[in-house]
């Protein structure tokens, strides 16, 4: 299962591989490392779309109604030693039942990369992202075996920021308005909770689509 709501990786996708965008020496003077707290909201809200958006699905709901997200994730570092992504463990009923993998540095553009059980449970085939070290399992640091975050020249390592700024800032007003009702969505949820974020959800979804089409207008991109 991937978000629907990720698809400005799309154009890192393009960068990386087409090498569309020419090298050039980085000047943004920034700590683009993600703090552990906003990826854990970002895990959060990402695994109450999959079963408040998709709510038609019934397999989809029963597996994650009642699920929370732990704040402690597997840390990935790039060859360089850096944090790359950020892997939450989904827990029901005190086990882990999938993992949702989120970036860990703002220059990948985009907050939510993957959710599945990335072969923690022994069954995923389709795992793009090969780790050695321990079995995950709670709060560890891990190696991917990814190259550092390429240096594709100002211009590009903004649109990058902005994407990620977008999204984060979708998930950060999400927890906001939840807390502003008094749902915590660190414990599960009840049905009426669960009818009060849904709205949470649909209208900030609007506002980030809105961000999202600032952000095409003034890269002149599609996204």
């Amino acid at each position: 299962m991937i978000p629907p709501l990720a698809s400005v990786a799309l154009i890192v996708v393009c960068g990386i591989t087409c090498g569309c965008i020419a090298a050039d020496e980085q000047s943004i003077a920034v700590n683009t490392t993600v703090p552990l707290e906003r990826g854990w909201e970002q895990a959060t809200v990402a695994i109450l779309e999959q079963y408040m958006l998709i709510r038609a699905n019934p397999e989809t709901y029963n597996k994650f109604n009642g699920s929370v997200v732990s704040p402690e994730p597997a840390i990935l570092l790039d060859s360089n030693g850096h944090p790359l992504y950020y892997r939450y463990y989904v827990q029901k009923n005190g086990e882990n039942i999938c993992a949702v993998q989120v970036s860990a540095n703002k220059l990948l553009g985009t907050t939510v990369i993957r959710i599945g059980d990335f072969g923690f449970r022994g069954g995923d085939e389709s795992m793009n992202i090969t780790i050695t070290g321990s079995d995950p399992g709670g709060a560890e640091t891990e190696f991917a075996c990814a190259t550092p975050i390429p240096l594709y020249g100002d211009k590009y390592a903004r649109l990058m920021l902005d994407c990620w700024e977008a999204e984060d800032a979708y998930a950060q007003n999400v927890m906001r308005d939840a807390e502003n009702t008094g749902i915590d969505l660190s414990t599960p949820l009840s049905e009426e909770d669960q009818e009060v974020i849904r709205e949470i959800l649909w209208e900030e979804i609007k506002q980030r689509e809105q961000r999202i089409r600032e952000i095409e207008g003034k890269y002149r991109v599609n996204l």
